[in-house]
């Protein structure tokens, strides 16, 4: 039983249901409403279930993709672990949970009946985007790299208006953020890595259209300049951030930890060659990059939510990836190969 457990956990990605619910809490603390410690429980209970259902479908669409990854035993159902019947029963029982894990927001005080329609809307729609990129979306040029990016702006804003908020200017600095760092970037980075498998399973991420080899340095590619663009439009919201709240703490940290932080993430990539070592710069922009997005929200909540927001992630990263039992984003996982 406990097996079968970790195998759910696995296929889910249990590791980024912080990462999910995150953003969701970082949508809501910008709003102009109050964020108390139930609607974080809430936003976590929900994240639990619609993350790993995303995940685990998207998974059943990968399972060719999978089998020919450097590490095919993280999808379950390629392992043996799981049957097919087995991960679609849990998508279908853990989408009815997800949602109805959203109803207790309705009655939550300050919550007005308008905002029912804008927070189910928005949870849909971000739901439905995802589950696009699993049946047809990875296969068109572009949905690959930006459906997480439609899906997650429009998480900020289930956030926003699941606890009868209505979104701020630092709501759409965090969009930005989200958007540019934590789908976009995220979705470079692991096609990256997986473009060999990527390409063998006909899926039309730009690292496979541009032309990318594993196995070799990135080096000036075009494929590292998109990157790049990327991490300047990364660095350029949190200096928008700046220009709002005029802290010059806050542009002392963009400048000494913000900009070197993300030189050194495009360093990693332009000058490593295998999908292990790109693994393990994903999780150094994970931790590094996800200080600088959430300190966007500085502004309006002050350094506390900030660093308490960076603890939510990490703790539950590595609640997440212990439970796991063949996580491919465990911190100490491939350490001697690296």
């Amino acid at each position: 039983m406990f097996e079968k457990f970790r195998a759910f956990a696995d296929i889910g990605r249990a590791q980024g249901i912080t990462v999910t619910g995150s953003v969701a809490i970082c949508g809501a603390l910008t709003s102009t409403a109050n964020v108390y410690w139930y609607h974080i429980v809430y936003f976590t209970i929900i994240s639990c279930f619609l993350h790993t259902v995303l995940n685990t479908y998207i998974a059943l669409g990968d399972l060719y993709l999978d089998a020919h990854t450097y590490t095919p035993e993280r999808n379950p159902v390629v392992a043996g672990v799981l049957t097919k019947k087995e991960a679609m029963n849990f998508v279908y029982t853990g989408t009815f949970a997800g949602f109805v894990f959203i109803i207790p927001f309705f009655f939550t005080p300050g919550y007005s009946a308008e905002m029912i329609f804008l927070t189910l809307g928005c949870a849909f729609l971000s739901f439905l985007w995802l589950i696009w990129y699993g049946s047809k979306g990875k296969k068109m040029v572009f949905s690959y790299d930006f459906s997480f990016s439609f899906s997650y702006a429009l998480w900020v804003l289930c956030g926003v208006f699941a606890v009868g908020g209505m979104p701020t200017v630092y709501t759409l600095f965090f969009i930005l953020v989200t958007v540019t760092a934590t789908t976009c970037f995220a979705q470079w980075e692991n096609g990256l890595k997986d473009v060999d498998a990527d390409r063998a399973a006909g899926v039309k991420s730009f690292a496979v259209v541009s032309k990318v080899k594993s196995g070799k340095k990135l080096g000036f590619h075009p494929y590292l300049i998109y990157g790049t663009g990327l991490k300047i439009c990364f660095l350029a919201s949190c200096f928008l951030a700046y220009l709002t709240c005029k802290n010059i703490y806050y542009l002392i940290f963009i400048l000494l930890y913000g900009v070197p932080s993300q030189a050194f993430i495009l360093w990693r990539f332009a000058v490593k060659k295998k999908p292990v070592e790109h693994r393990r710069t994903i999780l150094f922009d994970v931790t590094l990059s996800g200080i600088l997005v959430y300190s966007v929200i500085f502004g309006k909540t002050g350094i506390i939510s900030v660093v308490l927001l960076i603890a939510y992630l990490i703790f539950g990263y590595l609640i997440g990836s212990a439970v796991q039992s063949r996580c491919e984003f465990k911190f100490g996982r491939f350490s001697s190969k690296a």
